[in-house]
Formats: C-alpha cells, sequence, structure tokens
C-alpha cells in the first residue's frame, strides 16, 4: 500500500466538496468505483486471473470520462480562463489510467494496490482538491467568497491546538474578505490583516514544528520544506497586492486558503496525527 494515502481517503469526505452539486456527485462515483477497484484486487490470489478487476477499471475509465466531458461542458458555461490547461490534465489523467490498465497482469496485487493508490491520490484526489476547486472559487460571486473559507470541524486533525491555530488561519483570511468600504480604506485595511495572516502563518508553523520535534515525526523536514513553500507563495501574494484589484485579490487569497492551506491540513497535518497515534500504540505493546 502507498505509504502516503490510507484506505480512510479514499473514502468520499465532505472536505473533497468543490461546492458544484453535479460535479460533486460525480467525484463521489468515482471514489466509490475506485473503492470497488481495491476490494476486486484485494481479493485476488497469487494464481487468480485479473477479469474482474479488469471489468471495474474499465468502468471506472468509462465514467471517468463521461465526468470529464461534463465538467469541460461546465468549465465551457463560465467562461473558465484556464479551461485548455485543464483539458490537458484530463487527457494525461485518461491516458495514465488506459496504461495502468493495459498493464494490469505485469504487476501482483500488491504492486497493483500501491498503483491504483498512487493514481487516486494524484488524479483524484489532489487534482479535485486543486485544480477543481479553482473552477468553482473562479464562478463564485465575490460577496459568497468569504463563505469558502469558513472554519469547519470536518477540517480538524483532532490535536486541539494545532485545530485550534488552524482555525485562526482561517478567521484571519475570512477577515480579509469581508472588508467593507471605499476602495482606498479597503487597501489599507487588507495590508493590516494580511500582514497579520502572514505572521500568524510563520509562527503556527514554528509552533507546529517544535511539535513534530518533539514526537520525533520522521517526515519532518519534508513537512518544513511544504511549509517553506507555502510561506513564499504567501510572500509573492502580497508583494502582487498594489498591482491587482481587490476583487481578484480576493479570489486569490481564497485560492491560498481554500486550497493551499486546506490541502496541507487534510494531506500532509493529518499525516502528523496518525503517525503519532499509531506510534503511542506500538509503544504500549
Amino acid at each position: 500500500m502507498s505509504k502516503d494515502i490510507t484506505k480512510k481517503e479514499i473514502l468520499w469526505k465532505a472536505e473533497y466538496i468543490v461546492n458544484i452539486e453535479a460535479i460533486d456527485k460525480e467525484h463521489k462515483n468515482l471514489f466509490e468505483l475506485s473503492q470497488k477497484a481495491l476490494e476486486v484486487n484485494s481479493e485476488l490470489t497469487l494464481n487468480s486471473d485479473k477479469e474482474d478487476l479488469k471489468t471495474i477499471l474499465l468502468k471506472l475509465l468509462k465514467y471517468l470520462k463521461i465526468h470529464f466531458i461534463n465538467e469541460q461542458n461546465y468549465m465551457k458555461s463560465v467562461n473558465y480562463p484556464d479551461y485548455e490547461n485543464h483539458l490537458l490534465l484530463h487527457k494525461y489523467m485518461v491516458e495514465e489510467l488506459i496504461n495502468l490498465i493495459k498493464n494490469i497482469d505485469k504487476y501482483n496485487f500488491k504492486e497493483t494496490e500501491t498503483l491504483l493508490y498512487e493514481f487516486i491520490k494524484e488524479y483524484f484526489l489532489n487534482h479535485i482538491m486543486t485544480e477543481d476547486k479553482k473552477i468553482a472559487i473562479w464562478n463564485t460571486p465575490t460577496q459568497n467568497l468569504k463563505d469558502r473559507i469558513a472554519w469547519k470541524d470536518i477540517y480538524k486533525v483532532n490535536n486541539q491546538f494545532i485545530d485550534k491555530e488552524h482555525q485562526v488561519l482561517f478567521d484571519i483570511a475570512r477577515e480579509a474578505v469581508s472588508i467593507k468600504g471605499t476602495h482606498q480604506e479597503k487597501v489599507q485595511k487588507l495590508k493590516t490583516i494580511i500582514s497579520k495572516l502572514y505572521d500568524y502563518m510563520k509562527t503556527h508553523f514554528k509552533n507546529e514544528e517544535k511539535h513534530m520535534k518533539s514526537i520525533k515525526y520522521p517526515k519532518l523536514e519534508e513537512h518544513i520544506k511544504f511549509h517553506e513553500g507555502i510561506i513564499i507563495s504567501l510572500n509573492n501574494f502580497i508583494k502582487r497586492i498594489p498591482t491587482i484589484h481587490i476583487d481578484e485579490f480576493e479570489k486569490e487569497l481564497v485560492k491560498m486558503i481554500d486550497i493551499t492551506l486546506l490541502q496541507h491540513i487534510i494531506q500532509e497535518d493529518r499525516k502528523i496525527i496518525q503517525w503519532e497515534k499509531t506510534n503511542k500504540k506500538q509503544q504500549t505493546k
């Protein structure tokens, strides 16, 4: 099994919702088909043929193509500006799944399981939480943007201290997209709030890294690099503030929180807590 994704992550979760009803429904169906493929693969023995697995993977491929057509039609209907690049991602994902199916007989069931998990993580989970969310944010009216960065309990990693700081980050960002007043007044307030967000994010990352050190988390250095990347992205965003319109700024900030930060919380921060719990159980045996 892939070390970077667990069976729980293959299950559809509310935090994967992009808030486009028809697309969310199809994403959920893709996860269910993927789960079925993994279940069929887990039942294989050394001498089993893979016809049942091929059947479910071909069903997944067929549904994936239908979903992409529907999603592409939606992007056209809202005049999504990054349509062509998104289309290329879809084509690549289809090609990858076709190649996996073509070569399925070359792999034993453990290798197949790993490849399926990696495909689901890279091409379903990451794609939904980054690229598909961008579509939804693009088509969200400015006055409704603050609803996309409201803290929800489903985002919790189940560490009280870390969850509390995550919530503060969301609250500060929400404050930034709730500013009222003239254009000049908004710009002045934004500078103050974004500076506050930047400072608090650095503080939070230091606290989180301190916790990882205290529990001897094995992926500390890798996690620190993720933190550094987020800080660089936020710093570059701050530099652009004087040159972009308020509406564009708000949508870019929502991307930063609803995509970059949330994905980090769900996919990376949860690993820390999962590892910590597993390690404690092993130590008590």
